[in-house]
Formats: C-alpha cells, structure tokens, sequence
C-alpha cells in the first residue's frame, strides 16, 4: 500500500487554513470594534463615541461568518471543492454585503439625526475617518476635550463610567 502525497492540495488547504484564521481575527476585532458604539447609545451613556459606519461593520459578520464555514468545509473535502449550495450561497453573501452597506449607511444617518442630533451635544472628532464623542452637556463636553488635549484619552471610558454611576470593568 502506497502513500502519496500532493503537495499542490496542501498548500491549497493550508492557505484555506490561514484564510480561515484570518477571517475569524477579523470578524472578532469587527464585533469588538463595533459593539460598543452600539450599546453606548442603547443604554444612553453621558459620553458616546459613535462611528458612522459601526452599523454596517456590525451587520457584515454574518456574512463574514459564512464565508469562515465554507473555507472550513472546504478544508475537508477531499479536493478542496464545496458542493455547489455552499457555493451559490457566496453569491447570496457578497449580495448580502450591498443590502448591509445600504442599510447600514440609512441606519447611520437616522442615528446621526435622531439620538445624536436631538439629545446629544456634537464634542470631539479626531480627523475625517475616525469617530466622533457626542456628550450629554456642554460641560461633559469640555473635560472630553481635556482629557483628549493631555493624552489621557484611555480616561474618557473611566469619566464615563463615573458619570453614569458604572462599577469599573
């Protein structure tokens, strides 16, 4: 009985390997990164850092989470081929990715509007890509600038637990 080994297919499933890995790490950091601006604002916060496009970022992991289960499916076919409903369903995932990017933008903007505009004060954005802090007052929204201008931006999380009467992580 004779082995042998392709080591076409190996590279292939070990690329698929480290295709899955990476897109675990990245659904992990996009609901870590994504999350809180979203309960921030559900539990209404005194200090909320709310990016514009966490909603999408948020809504894109199950999409993401499916593409992680048919490189694992493929990793165990025995020539790297998934059966074609997995295979059509990528199709229906990066279809699912335009639907999620247009609600997700409209999602953005009516938070951007509604919570934020009418019950929270406009404080800090740090440049054109990165969040914006919207405070209850204006005066939250001076010891914000503070905290940011000395570089003590880690506080602002510490500020805003004992503001909201929050126990420390």
């Amino acid at each position: 009985m004779k082995v042998t080994v392709n080591i076409g297919l190996m590279k292939k499933r070990g690329m698929l390997l480290l295709g899955v890995a990476l897109y675990s790490g990245i659904i992990w950091s996009m609901y870590c990164v994504s999350m809180p601006d979203i309960t921030n604002l559900i539990e209404s916060r005194s200090i909320v850092y709310y990016f514009w496009g966490c909603f999408i970022v948020l809504l894109s992991v199950p999409g993401f989470c499916y593409l992680v289960f048919v490189f694992a499916f493929a990793i165990f076919m025995r020539d790297l081929q998934v059966p074609k409903p997995l295979a059509q369903g990528i199709t229906f995932v990066f279809h699912y990715f335009g639907i999620v990017f247009i609600i997700g933008t409209i999602l953005s903007f009516v938070v951007l509007f509604y919570p934020l505009g009418t019950r929270y004060v406009f404080c800090e954005r740090s440049g054109p890509f990165s969040g914006t802090y919207y405070t209850r007052t204006e005066a939250i929204c001076e010891q914000v600038k503070y905290l940011q201008k000395t570089g003590a931006a880690r506080d602002i999380q510490k500020l805003n637990d004992k503001l909201d009467g929050v126990s420390p992580h």
